[in-house]
């Protein structure tokens, strides 16, 4: 199970299932107000911990992939359903008690960056991810009434999860302790988790390893499938 970070939508996991499968049965899904799934009334982590089990009725017990803001999500999914879980992959895990947006106001239900054209918005998210095509900036758009274009995920999910890093970060931090899951952390060598960050994590957990990959981004999933495959897949073969 595969569950992907803000912003995100399972579709951007493609390349990494088509890597880990036949061998991997993969189950990419949309968090609430993503991709194809609709928005929900309520985006709190409690709320997509529960989007994620509904999506998994019928499973006994499968490895979980968190990426991002899904990392945590999923990190708090094997903390509360540890029967449930038998891997679990957090992947640059945002961390709801680092959050930076936590020493700031609580943002607006809005996107805060829009664009003139997809043209644009594709120049402005190459910054950050240079894989990104324009093919997939057009799924992932949206152009507004005004003519400017936007993400076309829910702006609504920001505020929640903000609220819970400011209340509930220490909590969150906590629960690592419940994973009875043996975990992989994975960052990228040239990711905004910085070492320190990962490490943190990593000694809340019963049973945790750290790995980096070389020269790394955020985006590991997008830019370097193979080597997080393979990390995945040696992660699942171990005894």
């Amino acid at each position: 199970m595969i569950v992907h970070g803000l912003g995100d939508r399972a579709a951007s996991w493609e390349r990494f299932a088509a890597l880990m499968q036949p061998e991997v049965a993969i189950l990419a899904l949309d968090l609430p107000g993503h991709g194809e799934a609709p928005a929900a009334r309520d985006y709190h982590y409690g709320s997509l911990v529960e989007h994620v089990l509904t999506a998994v009725r019928g499973v006994d017990r499968f490895a979980l992939l968190g990426h991002s803001v899904g990392a945590a999500v999923a990190w708090l999914f094997a903390a509360r359903y540890p029967a449930r879980v038998t891997r679990l992959i957090l992947v640059e895990p945002a961390a709801p008690h680092q959050s930076r947006f936590i020493h700031g106001p609580t943002p607006e239900p809005r996107h805060p960056f829009t664009y003139a054209s997809p043209a644009e918005a594709l120049l402005a998210m190459r910054a950050f991810d240079p894989s990104v095509t324009e093919q997939e900036i057009r799924r992932d758009y949206r152009q507004r009434a005004d003519g400017r274009w936007e993400p076309s995920f829910d702006p609504a999910v920001y505020p929640p999860l903000v609220e819970d890093a400011e209340a509930m970060g220490q909590q969150f931090r906590r629960e690592l302790a419940a994973i009875t899951a043996p975990t992989l952390i994975v960052r990228g060598e040239r990711s905004l988790l910085r070492p320190e960050q990962a490490e943190e994590i990593r000694a809340e957990l019963p049973s945790g390893r750290l790995m980096t990959v070389r020269d790394g981004t955020h985006f590991l999933h997008r830019q370097q499938p193979e080597e997080l495959a393979r990390l995945v897949r040696e992660f699942l073969g171990a005894g």
